[in-house]
């Protein structure tokens, strides 16, 4: 199966409106939250163990150890490579930090300005339905070059603070078949680092004109450092393809829709872990609908080895804000693919407010 990128590798910050030498009028750190930081102490240590992001937290495993379901969703969203969830999360981290250096040197006039807030509406929510609301506050528009990649692509970073929380949103589009893919990555997290939550949208590229080929693929993480409490959910409407294109893919790989809840000892899943159905689930099989059974899982966050189920008793309710991603939900319909067109609104930043660019510098 092929995996997705879940991220755009190899990207740089354009150290604009940077003076050399001497700093002048320089300004305080901007004290925002680590995403990753919360996600790092709570995400179940046998997942965890197949990223790329210095979470060696358990000895590596084979990525076929423990149970089918939970090693498969390690292997798609949590190993080295390009679908490496927490090594993108850890990215966006420091990209952050960079540009807080650059403040530093020298003191952008949007830091000092008051938030504006970005409201989303209509997203995946706990029931299955679209009716789920977000607000994201910013202060700060940055667009940075993406280097190795084709299509040339730019990254736009929104950033800011507000009444304790930092908050992030970074886009890209792409107006091409094949990678980068169109990807959108949203995040709150408290100023101590605490407790942070991620949304993940990956994209068809919009030039795929065929309509019964675009996808949509969502993910939402929160971890919670102080409770630690882990709950995630993931979720497409791509397809398997035995021989998976660019004009076809995106192929999704996160199954029909997966939510997991984990303690520091015990890690609980429920779902449609796989698209398999007739056919493989390509197009015109009962596998494209995702018909498979769901299934639930209770493992040993080490090393996701079952345990008996009544281990994870405590385990088997999510929290009001983890959405039930599933194919029916984001697929909609022919006519308005609920998932991918709220998700290319998205990425396109629609209704974003008028925010200074990071490039401008305080007045000396």
């Amino acid at each position: 199966m092929r995996k997705l990128a879940f991220a755009l590798v190899s990207v740089s910050v354009a150290a604009a409106s940077v003076s050399c030498g001497k700093k002048k009028n320089g300004g305080s750190p901007m004290g925002l939250g680590q995403l990753f930081l919360p996600l790092k102490a709570t995400v179940p240590k046998g997942l965890a163990s197949g990223s790329a992001a210095g979470l060696n937290l358990a000895p590596q495993m084979n990525l076929n150890a423990g149970t089918a379901e939970l090693a498969a969703l390690k292997s798609r969203i949590f190993s080295a490579g390009p679908t490496d969830f927490m090594n993108t999360i850890k990215s966006v981290d420091s990209r952050l930090a960079e540009l807080d250096k650059r403040h530093q040197e020298g003191a952008r006039k949007c830091i000092g300005e008051e938030a504006k807030e970005w409201k989303l509406s209509g997203l995946p929510d706990a029931t299955g339905g679209m009716t789920g609301t977000a607000s994201f506050w910013f202060q700060c528009v940055e667009t940075i070059n993406v280097s190795n990649v084709s299509p040339t692509t730019s990254l736009t970073i929104y950033f800011g603070r507000k009444d304790g929380y930092s908050y992030l949103a970074e886009l890209s589009t792409n107006s091409a078949l094949g990678e980068p893919p169109t990807i959108a990555t949203l995040g709150k997290v408290d100023d101590a680092s605490n407790k942070s939550e991620v949304w993940q949208i990956l994209l068809t590229s919009e030039a795929q004109t065929d309509a019964s080929k675009r996808h949509a693929l969502w993910m939402y993480v929160l971890g919670d450092k102080t409770t630690q409490n882990f709950e995630m959910a993931v979720g497409g409407t791509g397809k398997i393809a035995s021989v998976p294109s660019a004009s076809e893919g995106p192929v999704s790989g996160v199954g029909c829709g997966i939510r997991v809840k984990a303690s520091p000892t015990f890690v609980y899943g429920v779902g449609r872990f796989h698209e398999s159905g007739s056919g493989d689930g390509n197009a015109g099989t009962s596998g494209e609908t995702c018909e498979d059974e769901e299934k639930t899982v209770c493992a040993s966050t080490t090393d996701l080895l079952a345990t008996d189920a009544t281990n994870c008793s405590s385990l088997t309710t999510f929290g009001a804000s983890i959405p039930k991603l599933g194919y029916a939900q984001l697929k909609g319909s022919e006519e308005n693919k609920a998932g991918y067109a709220l998700g290319l609104s998205i990425v396109k930043a629609t209704a974003m407010p008028a925010l200074t660019s990071f490039n401008d510098e305080a007045s000396k």
